[in-house]
């Protein structure tokens, strides 16, 4: 089973015939329903009631509207590619910020 990794064009130099792509691994994390979390935290709560736990889970979403966040993190991971023309318009012709999914094995 092969798998890539993700990296995210940093910067796109064109020397002609050639073009060199400089990949940073960017690392997103599942997004998360802060009110839903806030929602587990007064569970985990011992002090409180569940009465009180309950009255306080209701009130979240007047104070937190829905909203899903995504965390992106940015990796060490950082390689710089040297490739012609050809192969960079095979590959669609990728710009800065897009992604390129790597596949690196052992041969």
């Amino acid at each position: 089973m092969q798998e890539g990794l993700e990296f995210v064009i940093r910067s796109l130099t064109d020397n002609g015939s050639l073009l060199t792509l400089l990949l940073q691994q960017e690392i997103r994390t599942e997004p998360v329903d802060q009110a839903e979390m806030l929602k587990q935290r007064i569970d985990s709560i011992k002090e409180l009631d569940d009465d009180t736990k309950e009255v306080m889970k209701k009130i979240i979403p007047a104070i937190i509207p829905f909203q899903q966040v995504q965390h992106v993190t940015y990796s060490p991971i950082q390689m710089s590619i040297t490739i012609t023309r050809h192969v960079y318009e095979r590959i669609g012709s990728p710009k800065v910020g897009d992604t390129l999914i790597v596949t690196l094995q052992k041969a």
